[in-house]
């Protein structure tokens, strides 16, 4: 992918979140984004696009540049106690990313859009899915990870468009899918 697909692709999905007045920075956050994670050697277009669109609904949700906020079940009970009116922290957090998390969601407690995703004050549940998402991304391989995007993602391909996709027949893609479910079961299952 060259520089100009780059910045074409930037400007799509920056369109497509609606948020007009912040369009240059939703540019310039998933170009980051992108020559980020070419450098850590992802060179899927897939895979670019999500990392891209992930980057950019950080920065709508936390409307500033993405904070170092661990995303775990700790994070979340701090949020909800956050929302609740606490001022300390409920999990022992280190009080400078309880800071952090303050201001994070007092930044975003209405909205985070985006063509199918709609975060209406609840940040905490968008800080989930970022942590579900790098789950999935650490058990899975590029491929598998991308076919799961694919056939469970907003688009729903079915198998034989995904089975096109990576010149596989239906029958191997439903196998590479179950794999998929068998490997996250287990892991939360441990």
């Amino acid at each position: 992918m060259n520089t100009q697909d780059k910045m074409d692709l930037c400007r799509r999905l920056a369109s497509s979140f609606r948020r007009y007045e912040l369009h240059d920075d939703l540019v310039q956050e998933g170009m980051v984004a992108l020559l980020e994670s070419e450098a850590r050697g992802n060179h899927s277009p897939d895979t670019l696009r999500m990392d891209a669109r992930l980057a950019m609904q950080n920065f709508i949700s936390l409307r500033q540049g993405p904070l170092s906020i661990p995303t775990t079940r700790h994070t979340r009970r701090n949020a909800r106690a956050i929302r609740s009116g606490s001022e300390t922290s409920v999990e022992g957090m280190d009080p400078d990313t309880y800071d952090s998390l303050k201001v994070a969601l007092g930044a975003s407690p209405a909205l985070l859009e985006g063509d199918e995703v709609l975060y209406e004050g609840h940040t905490e549940g968008y800080l989930w899915v970022q942590q579900v998402q790098g789950l999935m991304k650490d058990t899975l391989s590029e491929r598998d990870y991308e076919i799961f995007l694919l056939k469970y993602g907003p688009d729903e391909w079915s198998l034989v468009d995904i089975g096109k996709k990576y010149d596989i027949t239906k029958q191997r893609v439903l196998q590479i899918d179950n794999r998929i479910r068998e490997k996250l079961k287990s892991v939360v299952e441990s």
